[in-house]
């Protein structure tokens, strides 16, 4: 698969965009890729669902010593047809994608983001 097959084409569609993270005891955190939802409902349902195949509830005192869990706050992504598509037809609504896929969109808001320096004062391009 090429690269350019590895991105989710942009589109007139809402979908929300959730980031994942790997943890793995002793070894630390890193990312584990994103998934896209159709609805809040959808992606609530989908994360309980793979949080509980890793053995994870909400009664889980102990976690498994290598798990992956949502991370920062789900952002909102216009997707294509093909997309759209593709997430009506599976259960909640959800897909997940692996780590070496392009975030879609501006990536949210509480990851790192480019700074632009505003230039002020008597210089400052009018």
């Amino acid at each position: 698969m090429s690269e350019q097959d590895k991105t989710i084409e942009p589109g007139p569609h809402s979908a929300l965009c959730q980031k994942w993270q790997e943890v793995e005891r002793g070894w630390g955190e890193r990312p584990d890729g994103f998934s896209l939802h159709l609805s809040q409902e959808g992606m609530h349902s989908f994360i309980t669902s793979y949080l509980e195949r890793q053995g994870i509830t909400s009664d889980t005192a102990d976690l498994p010593s290598e798990y992956s869990h949502p991370f920062g706050d789900a952002y909102p992504v216009g997707i294509s047809d093909r997309w759209y598509e593709e997430l009506q037809g599976e259960e909640h609504e959800s897909i997940m994608f692996p780590e070496s896929w392009s975030l879609p969109g501006s990536g949210g808001v509480d990851g790192w983001m480019p700074l632009q320096r505003e230039q002020v004062g008597p210089d400052a391009e009018q």
